[in-house]
């Protein structure tokens, strides 16, 4: 009530000095020129100006009679305000409509009244108010962000700009830069900025909508092979992928279609229920999803250090392959997370034949983080698989060793008796400190090839045969700017960087230099033989989302079969454009 007392009283005290100050100098007008008071009396402008100082007088009068009201019930009012909450969180009702007079009350402008654009940063995306408490390592307190901006603690989601491409898009948590991302309000709706392509989400993030995708381009000039034929340069399109994403509470779904290889597909196409079980974060997933199998065979194509990944994520793939259509649970702490899958052949697979069954494969991956600081962390990882393979004619792989644009070159074996079940398993250290970072990954896949093949046309001396493929591989870089290392910790994966100085600010980039060692033996599988790769490389990331690459590796082979038998060597140079939306 004090709001509207003050504002009758200030009224009352202007109308009252203007009244008195007219009646003033009308009284000493007429005291200090008596013969003019009868004339002035006649004056019709004398005549009307005693007309307003009677009608203010009275409008006076009326409003020290409403503001005595008011300041009698004041107290009673502010008493029943504070007592009842319903009454207190009630809409006001609107004013009732005055007349004012238009010569000292002019209209109000339309302009003034129109919903106005208001942008600011985004705020972090919460879920069924889950917040990572201050202790976890993977909290940021955002309002102590400035820009431009500075390293970020290692495991932290102010360390990188984006949640990794092949996840749902409602993980608990949020992981952008709130200095650098923008918002609008329209309607009602946030339009957010800062991932490439613009987010509409509700005030509340309890719905969102948005597109994403990726496009990579590459090149590749080979050399130094003892075949000819080895030695091409090229071109491809890595990937042209474009999807949409969204959430419905606690519903989220991604679906993605990709052209590669001169082939369209459909690639990520799920659903996640995301929840709470005994104060943990779990989501179950179903549908055609990418899998979690090391550190770098569960990171997508466009957040990959290098143009491909390690051997190790390389060689021990499932028959199925990268993807599969089946469902998935993952439980998430404050320093781990534990990921369970279940899949057959994606949705891109096609039977030779009718009614033949999928590859089942049983998945398992888990992540630990047993220490860190802020400005490092240890990471230790498992993972394997098993996997019944359905009848096939025969079995064979090949193991690409210098990049995609150099298909022919690679590590051969078969082909030869169907494969019948595998089991892989694998551990990863991973490491961070300061803006330089390391990777140590080893595996191991035992096949055994089928007892008995119905119409068998290969020779019958692997029927039953068993054998153990092994990769190992060595990974090391470091940022020379002084960004953290783009390592999500929610997942233990890679992910894409917080870039402190972009080129779109009048920046540098960022820029990050990184070498492999790799090693693969399959000699003890039929026909199998082994590899080893070094690759050193060079990232200048333009943008968060954007990024040139070049790599030099030099490979040595020696294969059994196929048509490229015998030892051998050659290098390549890539590159890569990527920016990922």
């Amino acid at each position: 009530m004090i709001p509207v007392r003050h504002t009758f009283s200030f009224l009352v005290a202007d109308t009252t000095m203007r009244t008195r100050i007219t009646l003033s100098l009308g009284m000493l007008g007429l005291v200090a020129h008596p013969p003019h008071a009868s004339a002035a009396a006649a004056d019709p402008e004398v005549q009307e100006l005693t007309r307003l100082v009677k009608m203010q007088a009275q409008q006076i009068h009326e409003l020290q009679a409403r503001l005595s009201k008011v300041e009698k019930n004041a107290v009673h009012i502010s008493t029943a305000t504070r007592g009842t909450a319903a009454a207190h969180n009630a809409p006001l009702e609107p004013p009732k409509p005055t007349f004012r007079s238009p010569a000292f009350y002019p209209p109000v402008s339309v302009a003034r009244t129109s919903p106005t654009l208001k942008s600011g940063p985004v705020e972090p995306v919460k879920f069924a108010g889950d917040e990572p408490a201050k202790s976890s390592p993977l909290y940021l307190d955002t309002r102590s962000s400035s820009y431009p901006l500075l390293p970020a603690a290692p495991g932290t989601f102010g360390a990188i700009s984006n949640m990794p491409s092949g996840s749902a898009p409602v993980m608990g948590v949020a992981s952008q830069i709130p200095t650098s991302n923008r918002s609008t309000t329209v309607g009602g709706l946030v339009l957010k900025w800062g991932k490439g392509l613009p987010e509409i989400t509700t005030p509340d993030n309890a719905y969102s909508f948005r597109m994403r995708g990726r496009i990579l381009a590459d090149y590749g000039a080979a050399f130094g092979s003892r075949f000819p034929a080895q030695n091409v340069s090229r071109t491809t399109l890595r990937a042209a992928r474009l999807g949409v994403e969204g959430n419905a509470h606690q519903l989220s779904w991604v679906f993605e279609g990709d052209y590669a290889n001169n082939q369209l597909s459909v690639v990520s196409a799920f659903m996640t229920w995301s929840d709470k079980m005994a104060g943990h974060l779990v989501e179950y997933t179903l549908g055609n999803k990418f899998n979690e199998r090391s550190f770098d065979g569960s990171t997508g194509s466009d957040q990959t250090v290098f143009l491909d990944r390690d051997l190790v994520a390389s060689a021990l793939l499932p028959v199925k392959g990268w993807y599969g259509l089946g469902g998935a649970f993952k439980i998430f702490g404050s320093n781990w997370h534990v990921a369970t899958q279940i899949t057959g052949d994606d949705v891109n697979s096609a039977n030779v034949t009718n009614n033949v069954r999928d590859d089942l494969t049983y998945m398992l991956r888990t992540h630990y983080i047993p220490w860190r600081s802020k400005k490092a962390l240890i990471h230790l990882g498992a993972w394997g698989f098993y996997e019944d393979v359905k009848p096939a004619a025969t079995f064979s792989q090949s193991v690409r060793l210098l990049a995609r644009t150099d298909d022919a070159f690679g590590l051969q074996f078969g082909p030869m008796v169907p494969l019948a079940n595998s089991m892989a398993g694998g551990v990863e250290v991973f490491g961070i400190w300061g803006p330089a970072w390391g990777l140590v990954e080893y595996g191991a896949r035992h096949m055994k090839l089928r007892d008995t093949v119905p119409g068998l046309t290969l020779s019958p001396r692997n029927l039953g045969a068993q054998g153990t493929e092994q990769a190992f591989s060595f990974q090391t870089g470091a940022f020379l700017t002084g960004e953290t290392p783009n390592y999500f910790a929610h997942t233990g994966q890679w992910a894409t960087p917080r870039i402190l100085h972009p080129v779109a600010d009048g920046g540098i980039g960022g820029w990050e230099v990184a070498a492999r060692w790799d090693w693969i033996d399959a000699t003890s599988i039929p026909t199998g033989g082994r590899a080893w790769t070094a690759t050193i490389g060079v990232n200048w990331y333009l943008l968060s989302f954007a990024r040139l690459m070049l790599n030099y590796t030099h490979a040595d082979v020696t294969n059994k079969t196929g048509n490229y038998i015998g030892p051998n060597s050659g290098n390549i140079i890539g590159m890569r454009s990527a920016v990922t939306f």
